[in-house]
């Protein structure tokens, strides 16, 4: 009969569902929807409409401070900033810092994760401690660190006294900028990518690694071709959180040397210049949304590859 829906179960034709069934079928399934869209309409609010809105004011001179029509630029503002050095230079610190911090904090985090998986003692102190700086407030921690990296009465050139070494001007010398904002984001956000490989480390089948064990295995090979291999989604996650999240970093920055990075902006990032350009004394709204639109699109292509490369190599 036409319009009628048959459902075919072990190769066995059943016989139609009648109308009434059906369309409490469609009842059903558009109350659900219903009941999702306070939702979607809140997430269209706040995050879809901005983020189309920084595209658009990227298009235009705007300006906080300009209280008449806003005059539409075009690419104007790619321009000037493709063309300004403070650009390129924020770039190639958030590089720099992209390359040196992820690695760190992928292999640092999977490496305290396989311990506290392990037969280590005191597991719930040690989780509590590795955990606890990322659900500490960053205002909080930064004053403590700020205290660290102190010259005369820090912990660290305090340390560094105690072997006899020379003290090192941690937030005041543009060679060191880089690596103590480095040094403490890798702590803040440790607990967390520890967290996302802890979860993935219950998947890894125990069976396997006792039988490669038996048959020779030492724990390199295990971890190289059985725990490895199944911990590949989880590193993807982190990997790609952590490139996002180094990609965006402004709080961190703003808070240990300042809002204009530092001593010769050796720690001006793109989230920093981006504040520079759209919150600073010019308030240049569409200069800053054409870096956001810039940053998006930096990790929106290296997301992309970074889920390209995992699939490719599911598929081998």
């Amino acid at each position: 009969m036409d319009g009628e829906l048959t459902v075919s179960v072990s190769g066995q034709e059943q016989k139609p569902l009648p109308w009434k069934s059906r369309l409490k079928r469609w009842i059903t399934s558009g109350q659900a929807y219903l009941y999702l869209l306070p939702a979607f309409v809140i997430l269209g609010v706040f995050s879809y409409t901005p983020t189309i809105f920084v595209f658009v004011i990227s298009l235009f001179k705007w300006n906080f401070l300009r209280h008449t029509a806003q005059p539409f630029a075009g690419l104007g503002n790619y321009e000037v900033l493709f063309r300004d050095p403070n650009f390129w230079q924020s770039l190639q610190v958030t590089v720099l810092y992209v390359v040196f911090s992820v690695p760190i904090q992928l292999f640092l985090s999977l490496f305290l994760a396989i311990m506290l998986m392990s037969g280590i003692r005191a597991k719930a102190f040690w989780r509590l401690a590795i955990f606890a700086p990322y659900i500490m407030p960053m205002v909080a921690t930064t004053t403590i660190w700020l205290w660290m990296f102190d010259n005369y009465h820090g912990l660290f050139n305090g340390v560094l006294k105690w072997f006899h070494l020379q003290p090192i001007d941690w937030l005041g010398d543009p060679h060191w900028i880089l690596p103590s904002i480095i040094l403490y984001t890798t702590w803040k956000s440790l607990g967390f990518n520890v967290v996302l490989f802890m979860a993935g480390l219950t998947n890894v089948s125990a069976e396997l690694s006792e039988a490669a064990k038996v048959d020779g295995a030492n724990i390199w090979q295990v971890f190289r071709h059985i725990t490895w291999p199944m911990l590949k989604p989880v590193t993807v996650v982190v990997l790609l959180l952590s490139t996002i999240e180094a990609f965006k970093m402004f709080q961190p920055v703003f808070l240990l040397v300042g809002p204009n990075g530092g001593a010769g902006n050796a720690g001006r990032t793109l989230g920093l210049y981006l504040f520079s350009k759209a919150f600073g004394t010019t308030a240049q709204a569409g200069m800053g949304s054409a870096i956001s639109v810039v940053i998006f699109l930096l990790v929106f292509t290296i997301s992309v590859a970074q889920f390209a490369l995992n699939r490719r190599d599911a598929v081998d």
